[in-house]
C-alpha cells in the first residue's frame, strides 16, 4: 500500500524535466514549449522549419508552403499493484483487438502492431499504432507518447526509449 502511495504522489514532469525534453528532442532555446499537466507532464512545441530544398520542391509543385507540425511527449505515471500482470494484459489486448461498448455503439478496434522491448523496466512494450511506449517498473505503469511526425517508426521507438531511460534513472 506504501508504494502505491509513493507512485501517487510522484510528479511526471519531476521525471522528465522541460530540460531533459530539450536536449533528448534537441529542442532550439529560442524555441517555446508550453507544459500541459492533468494526469500526465506533456510538453508541446513546434517542430522544424522547412528546409529550403522542402520549399523549393513546393514552389515548383505548385504547393502551398510545408507546414510546421506540432511535436510533443507525454510521461504519464499509473499506479498499479499488479504492473507486469496488467503490462501482460494490455499486450494480449492489444494484439488481438478487442470491442468498446460506448451506451449501445459498439466499436471494433482492430490488432494493432505492439512489440516487446528488453532493458526497459521489468518489462516493457513499443505500440507503433500509438507511438507509445509502456513499461511495467515496480508498483506502476510509465507510458511515453511521441508526436513527431517527421520521424520514422523505428526512430519514435528508440526516441521513446531515450525519453524513458531518461525518466526511470530519476524514479
Amino acid at each position: 500500500m506504501f508504494g502505491l502511495l509513493l507512485a501517487l504522489s510522484i510528479d511526471p514532469c519531476a521525471l522528465l524535466p522541460e530540460k531533459d525534453v530539450r536536449e533528448i528532442f534537441e529542442i532550439a532555446s529560442n524555441t517555446p514549449v508550453r507544459v500541459v499537466k492533468s494526469d500526465s507532464c506533456t510538453y508541446v512545441w513546434l517542430g522544424p522549419l522547412p528546409s529550403l530544398a522542402e520549399l523549393r520542391l513546393a514552389l515548383r509543385d505548385g504547393k502551398k508552403r510545408p507546414s510546421r507540425d506540432n511535436e510533443s511527449v507525454s510521461l504519464r505515471i499509473e499506479p498499479n499493484p499488479q504492473a507486469l500482470r496488467e503490462l501482460d494484459a494490455r499486450f494480449e489486448k492489444l494484439t488481438k483487438g478487442f470491442s468498446v461498448d460506448r451506451g449501445g455503439d459498439v466499436r471494433e478496434v482492430k490488432p494493432q502492431t505492439v512489440e516487446w522491448v528488453a532493458g526497459l523496466g521489468e518489462k516493457a512494450y513499443w505500440n507503433a499504432s500509438l507511438r507509445q511506449l509502456v513499461i511495467a517498473r515496480k508498483d506502476s505503469l510509465l507510458s511515453v507518447v511521441i508526436q513527431r511526425p517527421s520521424l520514422r517508426p523505428a526512430d519514435l521507438s528508440n526516441l521513446a526509449r531515450t525519453v524513458a531511460q531518461s525518466a526511470l534513472r530519476k524514479q
